[in-house]
């Protein structure tokens, strides 16, 4: 037999054990046999270079710092980097063949729109979300999609990086927080300068104008300090609804139920929506900034809900259990799209103000069936 033969034999099985470093040495003669073996060592070197590109990508996969994960068109994870393993809690290998909604705890909505937009020919597609750990810790991510094909696949996989912003969202918040701050003791300086100041100057100049009609002969004159009068009398009513609306004394003085209700009967809103205020237990004593976090929480839903939900009926219920004060608001509006809303300074300012106490809002909200806030803060050392 000839030992070339042997030698193809041998190196086949070297081959297929992935040893790929020898190549067989072609005979003088370059004959049928000689042909063969350079095709063996082609085979090799090819072998070789998909080995080395493999393992080249594996490399990189697993040493990226961000979660990475390859999805089949149905969504389902078929390969997940040691970053993503490691920042979800999760053992090596178990996240393989889960779908990828169940980390994000969606109804399918979140791997539709990704989908829809890689459909779209959008070759890149980005956006915020959260998943979850396997602990059930929240962790929020920026997203990022794209398709990704191999030569040898008929249908193209998703690859799936998802960035950790917590701390950025940490920071974000902590930048709202002190812009509220800021604003919330503007407000407090500007209505108690209006109100002990202006108000009260405006009020004296109607005292005097009222003490010289009836001694005032001529008519025309007369009826001009008459229309003065009322005209103050406008602009005074005026500014205590301005002081009203920057810090009703009421929050301070009564508490956040009182204040709520008073919001609530202002002549902005009392032709506007139905009312229904609700407390189903007796509410402890709030510190004055969470009072105020939650009163501007209150005002918030209610001018969103009449203002660009058109809503003419909102519920409000104040519950307090086991150290947990909890909030629920509730409309019949229009309902709005929460994936698609952009999260607006507004909405911001209302996360924020909740987290900054420790609290949790759960937001739902159906196009065409309104919207509710649950609001959840844990008092025991709040107060």
């Amino acid at each position: 037999m000839d030992k070339r033969l042997k030698e193809i034999s041998t190196r086949l099985s070297e081959y297929s054990a992935g040893k790929f470093d020898k190549n067989i040495l072609l005979s003088p003669r370059l004959d049928e046999v000689d042909a063969i073996i350079n095709g063996i060592n082609m085979l090799g070197e090819e072998l070789k270079a998909v080995t080395i590109s493999r393992d080249y990508f594996t490399n990189i996969f697993n040493s990226v710092s961000d979660m990475v994960f390859i999805l089949n068109n149905k969504g389902v994870i078929a390969d997940a980097n040691t970053s993503a393993e490691a920042q979800l809690q999760y053992e090596a290998g178990e996240l393989i063949g889960k779908p990828i909604n169940e980390l994000h705890r969606g109804t399918g909505s979140f791997l539709r729109s990704i989908v829809r937009e890689l459909k779209k020919g959008n070759g890149l597609i980005a956006e915020s979300s959260v998943l979850y750990s396997s602990e059930g810790a929240a962790i929020p991510v920026s997203i990022s999609a794209t398709y990704f094909k191999e030569v040898h696949q008929q249908q193209p996989v998703i690859l799936l990086t998802a960035c950790d912003i917590t701390y950025q969202k940490k920071a974000e918040n902590l930048v709202i927080r002190a812009i509220i701050d800021t604003q919330e003791t503007e407000r407090r300086r500007l209505a108690k300068d209006l109100h002990d100041s202006l108000t009260q100057q405006l009020s004296a100049i109607k005292f005097y104008i009222a003490s010289i009609v009836k001694s005032v002969k001529s008519p025309r004159e007369k009826y001009i300090l008459l229309k003065s009068n009322d005209a103050l009398t406008t602009v005074i009513s005026d500014m205590r609804n301005i002081c009203f609306n920057l810090m009703p004394k009421t929050l301070e003085e009564f508490g956040l139920l009182q204040a709520v209700k008073e919001f609530c009967n202002h002549f902005l809103y009392q032709k506007k929506a139905n009312f229904i205020i609700e407390q189903t237990s007796s509410l402890p004593e709030l510190s004055r900034e969470l009072a105020v976090d939650l009163y501007r929480v209150v005002q918030e839903f209610i001018t969103n809900a009449i203002n660009h939900g058109s809503a003419n009926k909102i519920s409000i219920r104040f519950s307090y259990l086991n150290g947990i004060l909890k909030i629920l608001l509730e409309d019949n509006g229009k309902g709005f799209n929460i994936h698609q809303s952009g999260g607006g300074m507004g909405l911001q300012k209302v996360q924020s103000r909740i987290k900054s106490h420790k609290g949790a809002l759960n937001m739902i909200s159906t196009i065409g069936k309104g919207t509710c806030f649950k609001i959840s803060i844990p008092l025991t050392k709040q107060v």
